[in-house]
């Protein structure tokens, strides 16, 4: 059984946020454009030229080292190489860049926790406004975070339960878990109802992340505790993928081997949610199964795309919250006084066939007010 999906590309789809958001100015890119634009700025005469920051390139051919006066933000991210902190980099490179006066500066510490606590230490030095900071798995900042504290740094902290920022913006993880479920259920009990049976059942599976990652322990755990709703509905296998498509075939075919049926395929990400479809359908059992994803990114095959083309079924989209933690800074630039919360939850939306094409269009998700 699967959920109805779209069979077809929807015609006049909306353009998905990010690349609706274009380049802050129309100079192509030309630096010299831009360089014109700084000499001309100032209609009242009182910009000087000692003023103007020199063209990198001219910069570059005489040696000119130019004053960069401009405040800055660090992006701290635990592994950049995959495609959720990419598009939250990419995101907040456009969002910061329309910002006058403003810099962002990312470093990936490429799963390497040791290295990130590092990089934070050296990040201190540069004196930024403030630190974005996505954790590595196992990082322990417990060191570094009062130093922050007493330069004054902001640090906001982009994962549930990390202590010592300044605040904390994230989506919990236990909620992704729960929202999964929900999609699973209501698939389930449309199942119970057409075949008229009192009972609703089903057998689902999960391909994790990676084995000790802390964001695919949590969502599990509230895969389970929202599968509790139903008793005949029970998780019958459970494997991790590494955050590797190329692993989900070999996941996939011991739970075949080993579960022989099964009713629902929950995939902690989007492309993992992929290469499951492309094992059901080496096995020939695509079209038994409903196939749910997490991150409903809307890049080239991501959740999004592949909902729309009927690859995958349901897909969990989740906050980017850089953009929230952006407006958080620059609220606390303009106004040192502000004291943040000490956390700003941003809950994760169910994606399906019904609801995509609205989703699409707008990616609203239910900010909290600052």
């Amino acid at each position: 059984m699967r959920l109805p999906h779209l069979r077809f590309l929807l015609l006049a789809a909306a353009t998905a946020w990010l690349s609706a958001c274009g380049p802050a100015d129309n100079s192509g890119g030309d630096p010299f454009a831009q360089h014109d634009k700084d000499l001309r700025k100032s209609e009242d005469g009182n910009s000087l030229l000692g003023e103007i920051r020199p063209p990198p390139e001219i910069a570059r051919t005489f040696g000119i080292t130019a004053k960069d006066d401009r405040s800055e933000i660090l992006l701290l991210q635990g592994n950049a190489k995959l495609a959720y902190p990419l598009y939250q980099k990419a995101v907040l490179s456009v969002l910061s860049g329309r910002q006058n006066g403003m810099k962002l500066t990312t470093l990936d510490a490429a799963d390497d926790a040791e290295k990130q606590v590092a990089q934070f230490r050296a990040a201190l030095d540069r004196k930024p406004i403030a630190i974005l900071l996505d954790p590595a798995d196992g990082a322990d900042f417990s060191s570094v975070l009062p130093a922050a504290t007493q330069a004054g740094i902001f640090v906001i902290g982009l994962q549930k339960g990390l202590k010592g920022c300044s605040s904390l913006v994230y989506c919990d993880p236990a909620a992704i878990g729960h929202t999964a479920a929900e999609i699973a259920l209501d698939a389930l009990k449309r199942k119970a109802a057409e075949e008229q049976k009192s009972e609703v059942a089903g057998r689902i599976v999960q391909i994790r992340g990676a084995e000790k990652s802390p964001l695919s322990q949590q969502i599990s755990i509230g895969l389970e505790e929202g599968l509790r709703k139903q008793p005949g509905v029970i998780l019958v296998h459970d494997a991790p993928a590494g955050w590797t498509p190329e692993t989900v075939f070999h996941r996939f075919s011991e739970a075949v081997n080993i579960q022989k049926q099964f009713d629902v395929v929950f995939a902690h990400s989007d492309v993992l949610a992929q290469a499951v479809a492309k094992a059901a359908t080496h096995y020939n059992t695509r079209e038994q199964l409903l196939i749910i994803g997490v991150d409903g990114l809307d890049s080239r095959n991501e959740g999004l795309d592949l909902l729309r083309n009927g690859e995958i079924d349901a897909t969990v989209a989740r906050p980017l919250l850089v953009d929230l933690a952006l407006s958080l800074a620059l609220k606390k630039k303009a106004d040192p006084a502000f004291q943040p919360k000490e956390s700003y939850v941003v809950p994760p939306i169910a994606v399906t066939p019904k609801n995509h094409s609205a989703f699409s269009a707008r990616r609203e998700f239910a900010l909290p007010s600052l």
